[in-house]
């Protein structure tokens, strides 16, 4: 029975039964130590009916690499072959049973979709409960892992509980349950059960000192009949058991078990040692390094016998973790030393692996009371090792220890720096930081000065700062231009390319003129790309345009195995308008990374795709795209990406004419960096509500809007660009003709270098809108370009302002039918306030037209993903096959099609593989 515990049972509960009926979820439980997390996991794990995994954060094998990950998931080794390959591969290889998932190209997040299939197959067709104990000191490895997997947790009956303390691990978006102490009537009642031979003079002491923590109840008591004189209240008492009263009540509780530790024979606390210091559990090692250090084998009976540890041959466990930590900080240094020692030697007896290797490592450095560089240059070479296997923070440890023990300064900031490295790919910015600047206080050396700044600028890139990331590359690059140009190059594109996001034509500029410099033409983008970068920032399309065609035409056709120079290209291709081929080199570069297990490039990827299905106008493509992607990118800790993705959803919204969402989305995009640092991210959210206002009829609210975007120097940014023909027609609305003077030139210079029919069909129609020259010329030119391009957005548009303009002329015959055609391609589109103006138009031109919205197409009522499901269900892809490929379980699957079937009425695959599963935004 758990006193006091019964809304935290309860809920405990509700999650095992939504588990059975097939519904996932996690919940993170937080407390003290003592207070009762470990109780509550033990209650779930009795109260389950299903089958039940265990994990545990253990704090001497928090460096070594999904240590806690591969004892939670040791039962289902044998389900790998069951997995997708790439995934199987990058399991396998995380946990040192075959080649490495570096090898194959995958990323660290990888290893948590692997779990979370491979969990989903442990489920079967049950549930599964997954009980993580003290979290808060899981390997950073094993941690991101099961975040990752947690995070996209949906239909497979399983149900994850992770309990922590208050700091220490972090899991934001995971609900949480904070795990306070009992009250005093409770706690009243515990110790009446668990202690009744106290008096009640002494169970008042005991109460108060406890102050409703669980554990102090129950060890309090104990500590009290070794000290039977504490009788003095809850100070005598802490004195009587050698407990200063200020201190934390988990400290008390650590004190009062060493109290009992140092009572034990001199042998039996070696033993404990030992066992505190190894950080498996492995009794029969524990047993060999403790005779190394003199202790009789019989030393081992006698710890079981003091209850402080639990004995089942052939491993053994404390008590408690709070046990572990009063035996190991209670000795001296040279004690522990000596422990680790002995502990490193033993491990020499077994056969060599991986993983005994890295474990000797670790014990040998903790042996280490001064520099050494045999032990510096062992830990190295688990670094190495961690980060073949994805383990990046174990690296980033495993390096900051070495350089702590490496003798030789020079030698010493190379480790370090290595470190920093390895902090970055591990996801953690701060420690990245520091590292760098550790090691930057050690050497001057050109080469580590050039990683540091590469180090520095990638943490200021996600962070938004791309002056600052600029100002980093340039320092760096300059220096190795002579010894290393490529490098140099390459870090002089990630400078051009912050200028870019920052819409700052000067540092595009500066990259452009430092990499042609360096000559070293072969990079894509080279220094021509980057040179037209800069003359597009500058207001220079024509000598822009011709420069990044012959990039897009030379990668596009190449084979996608450099997907950083796809993805490239596909951004080049966005800058002159020719969105189908961004669209392609897109597609197939993230086919390539979901082949690849190369995750983390997918949000990119997305923001890119969504990008160009909008302009394409293709918005329940672009809704399917950013939708994924910004959960990609809050999973995988990108920030800016999520920032453009929120940008995405907004000028979706926008279309739409959902002017909450519109607004909620905009303000998640704009509110996390400066407009200024990342202009790319403002632009877009500005240009959103510009256009729900241009739809709303809000003109000159529009126009503000838009003006004030595309001020100063970012008049020439592709967003003020691609929005200038808005820009244009609010301005007119308005009758400001002179306010559409300068959007219209802009958009003029750049789609006549362009030449892409889109761009001159929206032209055309912005001349049409000034009313010079021949207006109804230019509105059938548009017409007929727009037949060309498709874009069924911008064509209603076109033929939505010719049919006003012809009405307004009293050819109100005439004009029905651009309305009419307008109005059934906004409806298809889903843009209501256009559609509306549509429909009032047409009205007004004497023909009737139903009032609201269409009847929705057959797609509509389903989800992103649904669609995204029920589409590769149609084309013959198996369970395991869409789920490998959108990252979910096979589970999730198998329910977003049980919950589609009936929205496109249909039972069974079959009958889906024969419907038409295009939507209106699907016309070519």
């Amino acid at each position: 029975m758990l006193h006091g515990r019964s809304a935290e049972t309860a809920r405990i509960d509700e999650l095992l039964a939504a588990a059975r009926d097939g519904r996932s979820s996690v919940l993170v439980i937080r407390g003290e130590a003592g207070v009762g997390k470990t109780a509550l996991l033990d209650y779930a794990a009795a109260a389950a009916g299903m089958r039940v995994l265990r994990g545990t954060g253990i704090e001497s094998e928090a460096e070594l690499p999904f240590a806690a990950l591969q004892l939670l998931l040791r039962p289902g080794l044998g389900l790998l072959d069951l997995l997708p390959p790439p995934q199987a591969r990058a399991l396998r290889g995380a946990f040192g049973l075959a080649g490495t998932p570096e090898a194959s190209g995958a990323d660290r997040f990888l290893i948590g979709l692997a779990a979370l299939s491979l969990l989903s197959e442990l489920a079967g067709v049950g549930a599964l409960l997954c009980l993580i104990d003290d979290a808060h000191w899981l390997d950073r490895a094993s941690a991101d892992a099961l975040l990752f997997a947690a995070r996209r947790l949906e239909s497979e009956g399983i149900v994850l509980l992770i309990v922590a303390r208050e700091d220490g691990f972090d899991a934001p978006g995971l609900p949480e349950l904070p795990l306070g102490r009992l009250g005093r009537d409770t706690s009243r009642a515990l110790l009446a059960e668990r202690a009744p031979g106290l008096s009640p003079g002494l169970a008042d002491r005991v109460l108060a000192e406890a102050d409703g923590n669980p554990l102090a109840l129950l060890e309090l008591p104990v500590a009290l009949s070794e000290a039977p004189g504490a009788l003095g209240g809850p100070v005598a008492l802490a004195a009587s058991l050698d407990l200063p009263a200020p201190l934390p009540l988990s400290r008390r509780l650590q004190q009062t078990y060493y109290r009992q530790v140092a009572a034990l024979p001199a042998p039996t606390r070696t033993f404990l040692l030992v066992a505190a210091a190894e950080e498996t559990g492995d009794l029969g090692l524990v047993r060999r390094a403790a005779q190394a250090l003199g202790v009789p084998a019989t030393a081992s009976g006698g710890a079981e016998r003091s209850g402080l540890i639990i004995v089942d041959a052939p491993a053994m466990a404390f008590r408690h973790p709070l046990v572990r930590a009063a035996v190991y900080q209670g000795a001296t240094s040279a004690d522990r030393e000596a422990a680790h020692a002995a502990l490193a030697g033993a491990l020499d007896d077994l056969p060599t692996s991986e993983l005994s290797a890295d474990r000797r490592a670790w014990h040998r450095a903790a042996a280490a009371a001064e520099p050494d560089e045999r032990v510096a240059a062992e830990l190295e070479q688990a670094a190495n090792r961690a980060r073949q296997r994805l383990g990046h923070a174990a690296a980033a440890a495993a390096l900051e220890r070495a350089a702590r023990l490496t003798p030789d300064q020079p030698e010493r900031a190379g480790r370090l720096i290595a470190a920093a490295g390895a902090a970055l790919d591990a996801g953690r910015p701060d420690a990245a930081i520091a590292l760098a600047g550790q090691g930057q206080n050690l050497t001057a050396e050109p080469g580590a000065l050039a990683e540091i700044a590469r180090v520095r600028a990638w943490v200021a890139m996600e962070r938004g700062a791309m002056h600052r990331v600029h100002e980093l590359v340039v320092a760096g690059a300059g220096p190795i231009a002579g010894s290393d140009p490529m490098t140099a190059a390459a870090m002089l594109r990630l400078g051009a390319v912050a200028g870019w996001w920052a819409g700052d034509a000067k540092l595009v500029q500066d990259a452009a003129d430092r990499m042609t410099e360096l000559g070293q033409s072969e990079l894509i983008p080279g220094p021509g790309a980057l040179q037209a970068m800069a003359d597009l920032l500058a207001g220079r399309p024509a000598a822009a345009v011709p420069r990044l065609a012959e990039v897009v035409a030379a990668v596009r056709h190449s084979e996608p195995e450099q997907l950083a120079v796809r993805f490239y290209a596909a951004n080049m291709a966005m800058l002159i308008g020719d969105f189908d081929s961004a669209r392609d080199l897109m597609l197939s570069t993230a086919q390539a990374c979901r082949a690849q297990g190369v995750i983390r490039f997918l949000a990119p990827l997305s923001l890119g795709l969504s990008y160009a299905d909008f302009c394409l106008t293709r918005f329940r493509a672009a809704a399917e795209a950013a939708t994924e992607g910004l959960r990609l990118a809050q999973d995988t800790g990108q920030p800016v990406r999520a920032a453009g993705l929120y940008g995405m959803l907004a000028l979706l919204a926008a279309v739409s004419g959902d002017e909450p969402r519109c607004h909620e989305m905009a303000a998640r995009a704009g509110d996390q960096f400066a407009g200024d640092e990342v202009a790319n991210v403002a632009a877009m959210a500005q240009w959103a509500l510009g256009l729900l206002d241009l739809g709303l009829g809000r003109y000159a609210a529009a126009l503000e809007r838009f003006e004030l975007t595309a001020s100063g120097a970012m008049r020439h940014y592709i967003q003020p660009i691609l929005f200038a023909p808005d820009q244009v027609e609010a301005a007119l609305r308005l009758g400001a003709a002179d306010r559409a003077a300068e959007p219209l030139a802009r958009f003029a210079a750049w789609a006549g270098a362009a030449g892409q029919p889109w761009a001159l069909a929206a032209l055309h129609r912005c001349q049409a809108l000034t009313r010079e020259g021949d207006p109804e010329g230019h509105f059938r030119e548009a017409l007929r370009q727009h037949a060309v391009s498709g874009r069924p957005f911008e064509h209603a548009r076109t033929a939505l302002l010719y049919g006003e303009w012809l009405r307004r002329g009293r050819r109100g015959a005439d004009a029905r039918a651009p309305l009419r055609a307008a109005l059934a391609l906004f409806d298809r589109t889903g843009a209501r306030p256009w559609a509306e103006r549509a429909r009032a138009e047409l009205r007004a031109a004497g023909e009737p037209a139903p009032a609201g919205a269409p009847a929705p197409d057959r797609l509509s009522p389903l989800t992103p993903q649904e669609l995204q499901v029920v589409r590769l269900a149609a084309s013959g892809a198996t369970n395991r096959d869409i789920a490998a490929q959108l990252f979910i379980s096979p589970r999730t699957v198998s329910h977003h099609l049980y919950r589609a079937f009936p929205k496109l009425g249909v039972t069974n695959r079959t009958a889906l593989a024969r419907l038409d599963l295009t939507g209106p935004d699907d016309l070519p």
